[in-house]
């Protein structure tokens, strides 16, 4: 298989292709944890234990 990949050149495209990632991202992931097996109370705290986690690892700089 072959694929072509453009890098985006503008500073504003670099933004948009980093959203668009994030938001597959997290459609995965909510789609990940909407098929477990587990209590929806389960369920929301790993979301929240996920979000915490994220939050602190990629906190912007002050």
């Amino acid at each position: 298989m072959n694929m072509i990949v453009y890098n985006p050149q503008t500073e504003e495209d670099k933004k948009e292709l980093g959203r668009r990632a994030a938001v597959i991202h997290n459609q995965v992931l909510m789609q990940t944890v909407r098929l477990l097996h587990c209590p929806n109370d389960q369920k929301k705290a790993l979301l929240n234990a996920i979000k915490a986690e994220s939050t602190q690892t990629f906190k912007q700089p002050e």
